[in-house]
């Protein structure tokens, strides 16, 4: 497990998929998160570990987003919570990631809260990587096949938000 802040949400706009064999539209963000441990070799030497999730914007109970976000939690969300909420808040929160190794890549299995007292870590990245620039001009929304709304922003900052009284991370 390794501490991490979430440092940036990319909205990466809508993309073909396939659920269950059928081809589907999936409105997709990507959340980055910034490891609390530094690189020691090559260019970006001194720079913080970073690792990635795609997610489909939904919070339906089956979604991969929802899952994780109740795990990070550490409760599930209310129905009145889940009405409102916004996927920004993630950015400052601190949590544990648990990051295996498949194929070359690293891949996030597990997301946690952050032990009670711990110092938290913030966030350093300000600048979108080049690939999720990539990815947004893949969407429908950047090819001409329509439109669903689509902001194609990311969302970032260096500060932590403020806790809340509950100690939820967001």
């Amino acid at each position: 497990m390794h501490q991490a802040v979430c440092a940036m949400v990319c909205d990466i706009g809508t993309h073909k998929g396939e659920y269950q064999g059928k081809p589907t539209l999936r409105h997709q963000a990507v959340v980055i998160w910034e490891l609390d441990e530094k690189k020691t070799l090559g260019n970006f030497a001194g720079e913080r570990f970073q690792a990635s999730k795609f997610y489909t914007l939904s919070l339906d109970e089956k979604a991969n987003l929802r899952k994780d976000l109740q795990s990070w939690r550490g409760q599930p969300f209310t129905p009145e919570e889940l009405k409102g909420f916004d996927i920004e808040k993630l950015i400052g929160a601190n949590c544990f990631i648990n990051v295996i190794h498949e194929d070359g890549k690293a891949k996030i299995t597990a997301i946690t809260p952050l032990a009670k007292g711990m110092p938290k870590i913030n966030a350093t990245l300000t600048k979108e990587p080049d690939w999720i620039g990539k990815m947004r001009a893949k969407s429908i929304e950047m090819t001409g096949g329509g439109s669903n709304g689509s902001s194609g922003s990311s969302f970032s900052s260096g500060e932590a938000p403020p806790q809340a009284e509950d100690d939820l991370p967001f």
